[in-house]
């Protein structure tokens, strides 16, 4: 009879593994020569214990000692090879993943934290694969292991550094680290001490802070993406010391934490840092890029306001203050803008130029107390190049969906710059690059509110008071025109990633408000399509009842060769395509459609 034991032994030597057998309850076996001697069935008891000798099966064994390596194991480890399961109160948990030893590693590596084993990575001695042995803590208690998929084991390249990731993250876990600055900090070591990919830092830190600030709100993954985003544009870091003060640690204790993943350079070389790209190196791959499925463009109003830097400029009183005020309440509440969808996110409004009474005011005219959510409001900002662009940062990484920002005005967060550097358009051009780049970079859109010259003139976008650096830095410009005395305006819009636009608003005294009338441009094809069709029935009241494009011109004392001239012709080619005229016998010549007409649906 083949008793359990030894049926589980020759499984083990059928795979083509050497057994160890033990005694029962046991790891130990009285053999001193174990290492060496190779085992046959024969010389499993039947109540035996039995190890795999890792050295002769060419095996690696990574021993997991502690729930949270267990924890990081069961991310990290490749899971597609021989696993073993302990069960101890008859809880259930992978401790033991099995590897092929290619590079016949002989060290193992077991460095305990604190006086604790975390884990062990073993290519020699031999692990119990079979049998029950007392739980460490309870001797009262045993525990049992069985295979888990019974995988053939496979061979990872990385193996050693994979552990050590995961020896670290358990040993990180020890303090708080926290979601923030504490995240922040470690990702800056992180980068300064390894070879890690972005993706790596981002999961690292992402995970670490999972189980030391699992309560935090900011314990997201686009929170870590923003923290290695942010260091990547930072030329100097803050390395082991800084994050050792920020958790109350030896840095020491830090520093030889690092070495197990990195390694930390001498003090001389510490400060130092890349500061010259190599382009051959790190330029994009565009056969990979056009193959590459990037993120969808966002956008504060669909269709017309994108992700990037936006001016918004405008005459004074033309109420472009309240429309930016509006339009931050519309994006908190996913309410459409201008007859656009707004899908619903967070904003930020900086009334520079407002006191609290009158954003308390605006708020109750425009009824906004009504509704569920309001944008972070301000009235007080620090310049460009002197805190602005962090504390944007801030906001945009302390809520759930960053997705408007507006500064009202430009003018209040523009440092006075003395011109003796270079030209207004380089000071610009130096001033909101950041901003552009914090827009980009985090998806946000950032609008910025600015005037139009005084001087009496058009009012176009050649008009915008700064630079032409200002101009040529914004992804998208808005252009608000409302004439004196005038409830009719016009909002004009243009950009890299938007169809240009112009839209006819009329201002409400009842909503504090401005209307979305229409599409200036189709409201005046309208326009002249009735002009069109009132000169042909003022021509067919005269006996001629067919005209050609020509005929429409001369009636409206205008030549063919001319702008007017050529709209006519256009537009009654339209209304021809649309029935809303109809071709005669006569080539070229149109009428106005009859009762008869109707009756047989030609119109």
């Amino acid at each position: 009879m083949i008793t359990k034991a030894r049926s589980f032994a020759k499984k083990i030597v059928d795979q083509g593994y050497n057994i160890v057998p033990l005694f029962p309850y046991s790891k130990n076996n009285q053999d001193i020569n174990w290492q060496n001697r190779k085992y046959s069935i024969d010389d499993v008891l039947d109540d035996s214990n039995i190890g795999i000798n890792l050295a002769q099966s060419n095996l690696i064994d990574v021993d997991l000692d502690c729930d949270l390596a267990v924890h990081f194991g069961s991310i990290w480890l490749p899971h597609n090879t021989l696993k073993l399961a302990r069960i101890t109160k008859g809880k259930k948990e992978i401790t033991h993943y099995f590897y092929v030893n290619n590079k016949s590693l002989k060290d193992n590596f077991s460095d305990k934290f604190k006086g604790d084993t975390i884990l062990e990575f073993r290519a020699n001695g031999q692990t119990v694969v079979y049998g029950q042995t007392p739980y460490k803590d309870d001797k009262s208690i045993m525990v049992d292991r069985l295979w888990v998929d019974e995988q053939k084991p496979v061979y990872v390249d990385n193996l050693e550094q994979i552990v050590k990731k995961i020896y670290v993250a358990v040993a990180l876990c020890s303090y708080h680290v926290g979601a923030n600055q504490g995240a922040l900090k470690l990702d800056s070591c992180i980068m300064r001490y390894t070879e890690w990919s972005d993706s790596e830092r981002e999961d690292f830190i992402y995970q670490v802070v999972q189980k030391t600030d699992p309560n935090s709100r900011d314990c997201t993954l686009k929170k870590m993406q923003n923290h290695v985003k942010s260091n990547n544009k930072e030329k100097k870091n803050s390395g082991y010391t800084s994050l050792a003060n920020h958790l109350g640690v030896d840095p020491k204790e830090i520093k030889n934490l690092f070495k197990y993943i990195g390694s930390v350079p001498s003090s001389d070389d510490y400060e130092k840092t890349k500061s010259i790209i190599d382009f051959n190196s790190v330029s994009l791959d565009m056969p990979t890029l056009m193959t590459t499925e990037l993120p969808p463009m966002q956008w504060a109003v669909s269709g017309i306001l994108p992700e990037g830097f936006v001016c918004m400029a405008g005459r004074p009183k033309a109420m472009k203050s309240w429309l930016m005020y509006r339009l931050c309440f519309c994006v908190e509440n996913g309410i459409k803008f201008l007859g656009h969808y707004v899908e619903k996110g967070n904003a930020l409004y900086l009334a520079l130029e407002d006191s609290k009474r009158r954003l308390k005011s605006r708020a109750y005219k425009m009824s906004c107390e009504k509704l569920e959510n309001f944008p972070t409001t301000d009235t007080e900002a620090p310049y460009l190049g002197y805190g602005l662009e962090q504390d944007l940062l801030k906001w945009i990484n302390a809520v759930d969906k960053p997705k408007l920002i507006v500064i009202d005005t430009l003018a209040r967060v523009k440092p006075r710059q003395t011109f003796n550097k270079g030209t207004a358009y380089d000071l610009d051009n130096e001033l909101l690059r950041n901003l552009q780049h914090l827009a980009i970079e985090n998806n946000v859109t950032i609008a910025f509110v600015t005037h139009l010259s005084k001087a009496q003139q058009d009012y176009n976008f050649d008009k915008i008071t700064g630079s032409v650096g200002l101009q040529g830095m914004t992804d998208a410009m808005w252009l608000i025109d409302r004439g004196d005395n005038s409830q009719t305006a016009s909002i004009t819009g243009r950009g890299r990633d938007i169809m240009d636009f112009e839209y006819a608003v009329k201002w409400n005294d009842n909503t504090w408000t401005y209307d979305f009338v229409g599409n200036r441009v189709e409201m005046e094809l309208k326009e002249n399509r009735k002009m069109i069709i009132d000169a042909m029935r003022q021509m067919a009241k005269g006996g001629q009842t067919e005209v050609k494009p020509n005929d429409v011109i001369k009636y409206f004392g205008v030549t063919a060769n001319s702008k007017d001239g050529k709209n006519i012709s256009r537009t009654m080619l339209r209304m021809s395509n649309n029935a809303e005229i109809l071709s005669t016998a006569k080539y070229g010549y149109y009428k106005l459609p009859t009762e008869e007409d109707l009756n047989h649906n030609h119109y």
